[in-house]
């Protein structure tokens, strides 16, 4: 891991604010770090009794499973300033990434501000200020602070997909969230529903030790591996040379890169029929070939359930013993009073994923999907941080509402998907919030490492160079990075 220096307060922040923020998991702890750099008074709750957000493995509801690593490589997934150790994994094991966590947590000195066991009841307006009541074995208590910070995520209240016939299936259904390990299908039927992250890990694990597993597929998804064809982690070929291409042309560099790919996604009958630009894909080295050798069948989506069998809409149907729900989250925010702002899926439409209009000392950190959810969360938090000290400010009501007009706009280039108003293209997004906080690299400024910066991969050390908050072994680490990709 490269040195780091201590962490500067700005010296250009005019405003001191307490600052509630609402878990405890990977946002809510990249948030309280920005506050404090910035010289605010954050104050993590945390209902459960560890840190850690879905990172954290338990046996009862939510949190990760066994198998689970980072979709990204632990270069592109770290937060800007404090890059992954040398030892861990180029993809990290959920152990690990717990780990950096704690170890971000204790680097940057904020272990002081969660309050952990903690739940958030209630959050409403009192004036200005906003007013928390929290409960813990300390009792119920009602304090105010000055803004607030929602961290706490998209993985709460499990989605089911309700289908006819299921209350009386025999056999046990269970959602994704409930999941811990393969263990569980040893000898069985396994019908795994869903090709998200969670139903693509799910169905390659369970294809070891069940008997039969039947993948049902609502929509085909581009399954990307890990590692190209020469072994560089594949968000290495992610560059700012080619976000700077014409769309056309870079679509058609990728249709070539991937072709062999696409004839793997062919041969299993699972080539979908959009670009990978066009799409967030879901990386995992072994599902593909799990397919083709027989030990994963897909199939279309559920039409129903009749006794033992599950019933497909081709017709086909399959005796199951376990079914399984990868069928994602609704968003659940029950703490926060409807009077402030009535949130919904169907409203849920926030300035850059950011700020509501009518809200703008509250900011939603970690609301967005895709990939890069670190660095992601980061920025927001950065942003946050300097719109609460007076730093930056937010466009008028009116802007902002243009705004997340216009981003919806775009938005529809995404092929429709769950929490499709929250899909984003990390560095795209990454950078257009760089530039709210003036964090964007210059490459100008930076011309010895320019080539790095346009040719190398897209890490988010890269707004560590510039603005306010640098950080002085960015250069260092952003040429270390830059010389794997051509090992």
């Amino acid at each position: 891991m490269a040195n780091h220096t201590d962490f500067l307060i700005s010296s250009n922040s005019t405003r001191r604010c307490r600052v509630a923020i609402i878990g405890g998991g990977a946002s809510g702890i990249t948030t309280a770090k920005c506050l404090r750099e910035d010289n605010h008074e954050p104050v993590v709750f945390e209902s459960s009794d560890q840190i850690g957000g879905v990172w954290v493995y338990k046996k009862t509801r939510g949190g990760t499973f066994d198998t689970v690593h980072l979709q990204n490589s632990k270069y592109s997934a770290a937060f800007s300033d404090y890059p992954m150790p040398a030892d861990f994994n180029e993809f990290p094991h959920h152990t690990e990434v717990l780990k950096y966590l704690d170890d971000y947590i204790e680097r940057f000195q904020i272990r002081d501000c969660f309050k952990l066991n903690t739940t958030v009841e209630k959050i409403r307006r009192k004036g200005s200020l906003w007013e928390v009541t929290t409960s813990s074995e300390f009792g119920r208590i009602t304090q105010n602070f000055d803004a607030i910070a929602i961290c706490s995520g998209l993985y709460h209240q499990p989605k089911y997909p309700n289908f006819p016939g299921e209350d009386s299936f025999d056999g046990t259904i269970i959602h994704s969230c409930d999941y811990k390990e393969s263990s569980i299908f040893a000898g069985k039927n396994v019908v795994v529903v869903g090709n998200g992250p969670s139903g693509v890990d799910i169905a390659a694990a369970a294809s070891y030790p069940a008997n039969n597993v039947f993948w049902s597929i609502r929509k085909k998804k581009w399954l990307i591996p890990r590692y190209d064809s020469v072994g560089i982690p594949i968000d290495f070929t992610i560059n700012r040379l080619n976000q700077l291409m014409p769309k056309w042309l870079l679509n058609m560099i990728v249709k070539a890169q991937i072709y062999p790919l696409a004839l793997e996604h062919q041969k299993c009958n699972l080539l979908p029929d959009f670009s990978v630009l066009e799409s967030i894909p879901v990386f995992n080295e072994c599902i593909l070939k799990r397919v083709r050798l027989g030990a994963i069948k897909p199939k279309p989506n559920i039409a129903g359930f009749q006794g033992k069998k599950v019933i497909f809409e081709d017709g086909t149907s399959v005796k199951a013993d376990i079914v399984v729900y990868a069928t994602g989250y609704h968003i659940s925010l029950p703490f926060f009073d409807e009077s402030v702002a009535e949130l919904n899926e169907e409203n849920f439409q926030f300035y850059k994923n950011v700020f509501h209009p009518e809200i703008s000392n509250c900011a939603f950190i970690g609301f967005v999907y895709g990939n890069s959810i670190f660095p992601c969360s980061e920025i927001q938090a950065r942003w946050f941080s300097k719109v609460l000290t007076g730093e930056v400010s937010l466009p008028s009501k009116e802007k902002m509402r243009v705004g997340i007009q216009a981003y919806k706009q775009k938005n529809n280039n995404f092929v429709e998907s769950g929490h499709h108003f929250l899909r984003v293209s990390a560095f795209d997004y990454i950078d257009d919030i760089a530039k709210e906080i003036n964090v964007h690299p210059k490459l100008w400024r930076h011309w010895k490492i320019a080539w790095h910066l346009l040719t190398g991969p897209l890490i988010p050390t890269q707004y560590r160079l510039d603005g306010p908050n640098r950080w002085g072994g960015a250069q260092e680490w952003i040429l270390k990075v830059s010389k794997l990709v051509q090992i």
